[in-house]
């Protein structure tokens, strides 16, 4: 008995002086976030796992998101996108389809540009932005679109493709590497079919509270623990890490310059595909690539980068009768991306920036003789 009080005795002194030891480090060095010291299960993401498209968000459902740098309240829809409710059927309305770009990260539904564009709309247009956070590629616009076609009636499509996340959404060694947990969808080009992978975590709960969070929220050393492994682990895999974050030695290279072919291939496919669903119902197909802050700096400061990749997807597209517009390479001034578009704590458009990709899109429109 005195043997197993001592033990006990011994264990909790020195959990007690490591938890000590991983407040000073956290606050000293600023190396790990604090407890908040609370058991509520609050939501930390706006999304959900979803059987088809990987992921999702809850219909009818509201989240407020609060960050360093901005406070926005989301809702979602009848179907569960970030929009406005909408019927099964109706005219004029176009499909908008992205990712956390487009879907509005970071800004009130009011603010987002596809909210602006409805609003000023000469030819009562409907925008019915169906786009989502959480990792969504090129792969899951198609099986979206694919799902969608059979739920509600659009007539045009504008589809926006993120280089600087959608060629590591769309890649399974990054996938395997840094979405080990989550249930996503992934063309394989071998086999030739969208598998899914991790299908044990399909029906789990992103937010369900676990032993784990309870430690996070209640002690400085799981915290300190979790930001050492993170630290090995990214030491361990650093150069796999920059090959699949294109990075060396110099730092980022955007992808607009240097893109891995085998996931551009995987681009072209479900470009293709997407383009086959909407031409059976003769529904019209506009692309845009969308740059991220991180793109805008990289060509800032590398004057003589070359666009590559808006260049390829350009001539692919027009061999398949589809309408493309880089908007990295917008040369009105007054309707182009600047850095101050996007906020300061992320990567994503701010207010302004989302006033910014509207007048983008809808001068493009206008310019290709098309409603808006």
């Amino acid at each position: 008995m005195r043997k197993i009080k001592f033990l006990l005795i011994f264990v909790f002194a020195n959990t007690l002086i490591f938890e000590i030891f991983s407040l000073s480090m956290c606050e000293m060095f600023s190396l790990c976030n604090s407890p908040n010291y609370s058991l509520s299960n609050k939501k930390k993401h706006h999304w959900i796992n979803h059987e088809i498209y990987g992921v999702w968000h809850k219909e009818n459902s509201e989240f407020l998101h609060v960050t360093d740098c901005f406070s926005a309240k989301y809702y979602f829809n009848n179907f569960g996108a970030k929009d406005i409710d909408r019927s099964q059927s109706g005219k004029n309305r176009t499909l908008i389809v992205g990712d956390s770009y487009i879907e509005g990260y970071g800004v009130n539904n009011n603010k987002n540009f596809t909210y602006l564009l409805e609003k000023e709309s000469a030819n009562n247009i409907k925008y019915l932005n169906f786009s989502t956070s959480g990792y969504f590629g090129s792969t899951q616009y198609f099986i979206l679109i694919k799902d969608l076609i059979r739920k509600i009636e659009f007539d045009r499509v504008i589809l926006f493709l993120n280089p600087g996340s959608d060629f590591k959404d769309d890649s399974f060694e990054y996938g395997k590497m840094f979405h080990y947990k989550k249930y996503r969808p992934y063309f394989d080009p071998i086999q030739k079919k969208i598998i899914y992978y991790n299908e044990n975590n399909k029906n789990s709960q992103i937010d369900q509270i676990k032993f784990k969070d309870v430690l996070n929220n209640f002690t400085y050393s799981y915290n300190f623990l979790r930001y050492l492994k993170q630290q090995i682990t990214s030491k361990l895999r650093s150069e796999k890490i920059n090959q699949l974050n294109n990075k060396n030695n110099n730092g980022y290279i955007s992808y607009y310059e240097e893109y891995p072919n085998d996931i551009f291939q995987i681009f072209k496919i479900n470009l293709e595909n997407i383009n086959q669903i909407l031409s059976e119902k003769d529904i019209k197909l506009i692309v845009f690539t969308m740059p991220s802050k991180k793109d805008l700096i990289y060509f800032k400061s590398n004057p003589n980068a070359e666009n590559i990749l808006d260049k390829e997807l350009e001539s692919y597209l027009k061999k398949i009768g589809v309408n493309f517009f880089s908007i990295l390479k917008t040369d009105d001034i007054s309707r182009k991306m600047e850095i101050k578009d996007y906020f300061n704590c992320t990567d994503h458009l701010n207010e302004n920036g989302q006033i910014t990709l509207k007048n983008i899109i809808k001068n493009h429109l206008i310019s290709i003789n098309e409603q808006h």
